[in-house]
């Protein structure tokens, strides 16, 4: 009865083995594999208030901008994951996507909701980095209506972006950017930024050695809801074709862009 009870005792205390499976990690959810894709869990985190999704469809360094009665208000990462567990967060129907301009590696998307039962257009600037496409920046104006004068204030930023690259002008180059902006771009997967200021001085450098880029703009993308715009202009030079995508703001001085991202890639 002792060797019994021994034995029974022995197996009791004895840990269970552990299966290989279950020391795996789980796997991460998969990556967003188009524009629209990241878009729809943007629209999921704010319908779930979940902040791991916001994070999944958002760059970590991802600026939401607002403007609403004249004044721009901008939100980062940590504080939204922070509001969105708060009753404060402002209520927002589902998000339509009602156009999507995309490339291989940037895209721009125009977004219509309702929050606290007002309209609301969302403009979305988008890249494809090494864990798929990521929010970049965005930028939202409540009851922002279709204006034709709005979008030739956009037209006017991008012709003014054209001719400082033709001359390497700084000063120039630095009125069509908001100063709170940032110079973006991708390389081998990963986001690049740079400031304003960084980018003048980049300008100057290169008016050192050469009077301005020679290039041919080869198609144009722009259009404007309110005091809220985006914008796509690709351009073929000797060392490729690019393209560049922003968003636009109107502020007292005038239209600005607000995110300018480019590549080296021609539109499709």
């Amino acid at each position: 009865m002792r060797l019994i009870l021994g034995g029974l005792m022995a197996v009791a205390l004895c840990p269970v083995a552990t299966r290989a499976d279950d020391l795996e990690p789980a796997s991460p959810p998969p990556a967003h594999a188009t524009p629209a894709d990241a878009v729809r869990g943007y629209r999921e985190a704010v319908a779930e208030r979940d902040p791991a999704k916001l994070g999944r469809a958002f760059q970590p360094s991802a600026i939401a901008y607002r403007l609403d009665g004249g004044t721009i208000t901008a939100i980062y990462q940590a504080q939204w994951k922070a509001r969105m567990a708060r009753t404060a967060e402002p209520s927002t129907s589902a998000m339509t996507i009602e156009r999507i301009d995309a490339g291989r590696t940037t895209a721009l998307v125009r977004l219509r909701s309702l929050e606290d039962g007002r309209p609301l257009v969302d403009y979305v600037l988008l890249a494809r980095l090494s864990g798929g496409w990521r929010i970049v920046a965005t930028l939202g104006q409540p009851e922002a209506g279709e204006s034709p004068a709005s979008t030739a204030g956009v037209a006017a930023v991008v012709d003014d972006k054209l001719a400082a690259d033709r001359a390497w002008d700084a000063e120039r180059l630095g009125a069509t950017l908001d100063p709170r902006a940032l110079v973006t771009s991708v390389e081998d997967g990963e986001f690049v930024a740079a400031s304003v200021a960084e980018w003048r001085a980049r300008y100057q450098d290169r008016r050192k050695s050469s009077s301005g880029a020679t290039f041919e703009v080869t198609s144009r993308v722009m259009e404007a809801r309110g005091d809220v715009g985006m914008a796509r202009w690709s351009f073929r030079s000797e060392s490729g074709e690019w393209t560049d995508r922003a968003l636009m703001v109107r502020t007292a001085s005038g239209w600005r862009m607000l995110a300018l991202l480019f590549v080296k890639e021609a539109p499709l």
